[in-house]
């Protein structure tokens, strides 16, 4: 049984606080990066995106949205970036926001310069980009 599957059949409040704590874990990752540049690479299903984002701070969208009560939990990254399009070509993020959903969140490996994470849509990659 991998984790992710242990964590869906754990009891709901241990789920709930092994879930809060890989958000922490996340967002104090994140925390750490403002003011940096992120190479954020989403596998989902079989697409690969690649985004460079330059990280001014983190939000989050509380899964009980006044607006769409569908829209799921998500931390939000606060910024500008740019992502390659099926064309090579650097688009910009729309309204400067980057979303990571986090239904079913799991931080699998995180140092100084690298968290690997994945949700219940993708696996993600984020790297802190060096500036010469």
């Amino acid at each position: 049984m991998d984790s992710m599957q242990a964590m869906r059949e754990a009891p709901p409040k241990e789920r709930v606080e092994t879930m809060e704590k890989q958000i922490q874990a996340l967002t104090e990752w994140l925390n750490g990066k403002a003011g940096q540049t992120l190479k954020i690479e989403k596998k989902e299903n079989d697409d690969t995106d690649i985004v460079h984002f330059e990280l001014e701070e983190i939000g989050e969208r509380p899964q009980d949205n006044p607006v769409d009560d569908y829209l799921e939990r998500a931390l939000l990254l606060r910024g500008s970036g740019s992502i390659l399009n099926a064309d090579g070509e650097k688009v910009p993020v729309p309204g400067d926001t980057y979303e990571i959903v986090l239904n079913d969140l799991q931080v699998d490996s995180q140092n100084e310069e690298r968290l690997t994470l994945k949700n219940d849509r993708a696996e993600y990659t984020l790297d802190v980009v060096q500036q010469n």
